[in-house]
């Protein structure tokens, strides 16, 4: 009977410390749902707003440049019923930039805000700020043009007997803008278009630059805050072929009596070279400057050709844009000699009409070795018009003479002589009897 009391006893007694247990939690529900209503809230990785917007840091046209953190850990008392489920996205790291008004670098304070629009308490945030640089984000233009946009040609070189003109090479576009920060920008001075491999060429390309590097002054400028608009760029590259071609001209004899090829003379410049991107060139060997009137030569006499800079075959790259051509004829001499009216005749003339020279006598100035001019005189020479040059004319008139030694090629008359000769038309009748005999 005994043990069944007591049996009886301890079941009534862990009875009745279950439902004090029972009564203990439901007692700690009720006071943490009234009494203990807020808890509190950790937050990791969270994201850093870098927005300027509203600040005299956007007024004065700044830029964060640069940040040493992005996100940060946080910490914070909030009521249990409306903070138990947040996350990184319900609150929101803005910038405190009441203190930025320049460029420069500063220590941030950071503003921990809910984007729900609750209140939040006993802000716990790591780290507390962010060293930010600010600066004016700007944008500078580099040109061919000016010169700040150009083609390192070191590793491109022309083939034998080619050439490539460094003034005529075209850049696709011919600018580019670079931007960044103002400090960084204002030490850009030029870009720089090249190539990593060697390159021979023997017609000319268009190739894409392996390398496009920014530079401030003769060194390389590199920055992550400093971009290129583009750098994709199309190089022309222009090559021609190069030729010596040589120099020549003629000297316009008056009668096939003198020999023109005998007379001595020297050139400022025998040969010029030229450049052409066209085949014709391939067929052309020298440049005809043109003709010289034997009668304009006697000792020291100069003759001036002008050599063009461009035809349509070829460019002149030589830098001689004239040459002189010189007879100083040492060893000759001048000598003036007067011919008699017997030795003054004509030829191919007309049956139509005859010509009789007016003048008895005419004196000239002749040029040849001087060993040779002091032995002739002037029955050596004749005088010679050429009435082919001549229409049916009538009247008289003054015709040109043409002055020679028949039996010395290398002598010959200077200036222009003239004769005075009459014209008269044959009657019918003379013209039959010149035609009969």
């Amino acid at each position: 009977m005994a043990e069944r009391k007591r049996i009886k006893k301890n079941r009534g007694n862990l009875i009745l410390a279950l439902v004090s247990i029972l009564l203990s939690v439901i007692l700690w529900a009720v006071l943490s749902v009234t009494v203990f209503s807020d808890v509190q809230i950790s937050l990791y990785d969270v994201p850093i707003d870098f927005n300027l917007e509203g600040s005299y840091a956007n007024l004065a046209s700044l830029s964060v440049i640069s940040n040493d953190v992005s996100t940060v850990n946080l910490s914070f008392t909030g009521q249990r019923d409306s903070y138990k489920d947040y996350t990184n996205d319900d609150v929101k790291i803005r910038l405190n930039l009441d203190n930025v008004k320049a460029s420069g670098a500063y220590d941030i304070p950071l503003i921990v805000e809910s984007t729900r629009g609750d209140r939040i308490s006993d802000v716990a945030i790591y780290p507390e700020s962010v060293h930010i640089v600010f600066d004016r984000i700007v944008t500078k233009t580099l040109t061919v043009e000016d010169g700040s946009l150009t083609v390192d040609l070191s590793n491109v070189q022309s083939a034998q007997d080619y050439a490539i003109d460094p003034e005529e090479i075209a850049v696709t576009p011919s600018q580019v803008t670079v931007s960044g920060p103002q400090d960084y920008i204002d030490q850009v001075t030029s870009c720089v278009l090249s190539f990593d491999s060697s390159r021979t060429l023997n017609s000319s390309v268009n190739m894409r630059p392996d390398i496009v590097s920014l530079y401030n002054g003769d060194a390389v400028f590199e920055h992550p805050s400093v971009t290129l608009g583009t750098t994709d760029f199309s190089v022309y590259i222009p090559v021609y072929i190069t030729k010596t071609l040589s120099l020549n001209f003629g000297i316009m004899g008056y009668t096939d009596e003198v020999d023109t090829d005998s007379i001595p003379y020297t050139m400022s410049a025998e040969s010029i070279l030229v450049r052409s991107q066209s085949a014709a060139i391939e067929n052309i060997d020298q440049i005809n400057l043109g003709f010289i009137d034997v009668k304009n030569i006697q000792p020291g006499y100069v003759q001036s050709f002008t050599i063009p800079e461009q035809t349509s075959n070829y460019t002149n790259i030589s830098g001689i844009d004239e040459v002189q051509v010189s007879f100083p004829l040492e060893g000759y001499s001048t000598k003036r000699i007067t011919l008699s009216n017997s030795q003054i005749y004509t030829i191919n003339g007309s049956s139509t009409y005859d010509v009789t020279v007016e003048q008895n006598r005419i004196t000239v100035t002749v040029v040849g070795p001087e060993e040779i001019l002091e032995q002739i005189d002037a029955s050596d020479f004749v005088a010679q018009i050429d009435l082919i040059d001549y229409g049916p004319i009538t009247g008289t008139r003054f015709l040109t003479a043409y002055v020679y030694a028949p039996n010395y090629p290398n002598i010959w008359a200077t200036g222009t002589n003239q004769v005075l000769a009459s014209f008269e038309i044959k009657t019918p009748e003379q013209q039959q009897q010149q035609n009969e005999q």
